[in-house]
């Protein structure tokens, strides 16, 4: 028992330790802004006035900074503090970004300390560490972008469960639930995972609601009716016009053989060929043009994207792999150091990536490998758990299967929807399959340990 709390802690100090390390300690990295902090920030007139190739550290409140971009997030519930305790310990008026990292990193050792009681094994709790404590995760603690508080809160999510299913206390189970709605309020995105937890509390009803119907039934509803919210309202008008433009002309058509064709069942005309290569953020992309706008989102939709998709499907295949050849980077493009460190423009972090090094020699380019290994993993431990069922506890073959769900679901939707800074916005699903390749370790190593006892 001692042994036991003892690694407990250790892996807590450790993984404190790494986060130290990597945020805290000058050159103090991030990941730049490439234009989206503004999208929190501006409510505060707060900003670096430093994007793409420096992560400066420093932000200054100024009335040129201030507007309302009409972004929501759960994000905020996080940004709020940040800014209270800055306004303590700042003794020149900016903002240091180290704090919103604390406030991110704090957030993450709860989960790491929820998690800790759960780990049955070091080479379990090790392996958690050095996965999601990589600088591909952990990177995103110093800045304002909304994937850190999507990522913190699906892993207080998983945590949360992982507690309700082995210990079925009322607090796990309203903590999930309370992980769940903050993890699809935090970017409209993610709101594909309000069904999918809608799923796991109605199946895992007996432990998570004590079994009665109309309480899951109820927080099922709330969760789905959070991801229709996350989806509406979370985002201003004409948002996804971009993200569609985006999609057709800097994906679809440019591996297309007959743009022309493409262009018309998209809804589109000859008019358009001229943006085929450029994203929606391009110079001479006339998307804040009102008039250009309203026409262009009365033509095509996601909807039309969707429909072009099934009817072809080597397209999206095609698509879709790009799009991952990209992600398989899991290194954000953009800088990583303030301007002031001395570091050149764009300069990457390189320490702590002992997980993400590998990953990325494997997967960058590489992008139907990417699918197949992952997919593989989707495949492989819901299967494990169902064959092991009889010995597992209740609602780990329901919470495996829609893990793998989730991870495949959110991966798919990102690579083909949001293909503007791809590896940012994989880093859930990312984070997802990291869960299951836990699992994995989890399953081998308890497989182990009923072996040595039947000997």
């Amino acid at each position: 028992m001692l042994q036991s709390v003892l690694i407990r802690y250790l892996l807590v100090i450790g993984a404190a330790l790494v986060l130290f390390w990597q945020l805290m300690l000058p050159p103090v990295p991030g990941v730049a802004d490439n234009g989206d902090f503004g999208k929190l920030l501006g409510r505060y007139g707060l900003g670096s006035g430093k994007t793409f190739v420096y992560a400066d550290t420093k932000f200054f409140f100024g009335d040129e900074n201030r507007y309302r971009s009409g972004f929501s997030s759960s994000e905020l519930l996080l940004i709020a503090p940040a800014l209270a305790i800055n306004q303590v310990l700042s003794r020149d008026g900016l903002f240091d970004l180290r704090i919103m990292g604390t406030v991110h990193a704090s957030l993450f050792l709860l989960a790491a300390f929820l998690f800790a009681a759960l780990a049955e094994s070091a080479a379990t709790g090790v392996l958690a560490i050095l996965l999601f404590c990589d600088f591909m995760y952990a990177g995103f603690f110093n800045s304002f972008y909304m994937d850190a508080s999507s990522y913190l809160f699906t892993l207080l999510a998983a945590v949360c469960y992982l507690r309700a299913m082995r210990w079925r206390r009322p607090a796990d189970s309203a903590a999930l639930w309370a992980a769940m709605i903050l993890a699809v309020l935090s970017k409209s995105q993610y709101a594909i995972l309000g069904p999918w937890f809608a799923i796991l509390f109605w199946t895992g009803r007996d432990f998570l609601a004590g079994g009665r119907k109309a309480i899951a039934g109820s927080a099922a509803a709330i969760l789905v009716l959070a991801g229709w919210a996350s989806y509406r309202y979370l985002t201003p008008e004409g948002y996804s016009d971009k993200a569609a433009f985006t999609v057709i002309f800097s994906q679809i058509l440019p591996a297309s053989k007959t743009p022309d064709r493409a262009l018309a069942e998209l809804g589109l005309d000859g008019s358009y060929r001229q943006f085929i290569g450029l994203q929606a953020y391009s110079p001479g992309v006339p998307l804040d043009d009102p008039v250009f706008d309203a026409d262009f989102r009365r033509r095509t939709s996601f909807r039309r994207i969707a429909e072009f998709y099934l009817r072809h499907p080597a397209d999206a295949w095609t698509a879709l792999r790009t799009s991952l050849d990209e992600a398989g980077r899991f290194q954000s493009p953009l800088g990583n150091f303030d301007s002031r460190s001395g570091k050149p423009p764009a300069a990457k972090y390189e320490s702590f990536q002992p997980v993400s090094g590998w990953k990325r020699r494997l997967f960058h380019h590489h992008g139907a490998r990417l699918l197949a290994f992952f997919l593989g993993l989707g495949l492989l431990v819901p299967g494990w758990l169902w064959r092991d069922r009889a010995r597992l506890p209740e609602g780990a073959v329901w919470g495996g299967a829609v893990l793998a769900g989730m991870a495949a679901s959110t991966l798919v939707v990102s690579a083909l929807a949001d293909v503007y800074d791809q590896f940012r916005h994989q880093v859930v699903a990312f984070a997802l399959f990291d869960m299951l390749l836990v699992a994995v370790v989890w399953l081998v190593s308890r497989a182990g340990r009923r072996t040595l006892r039947a000997r």
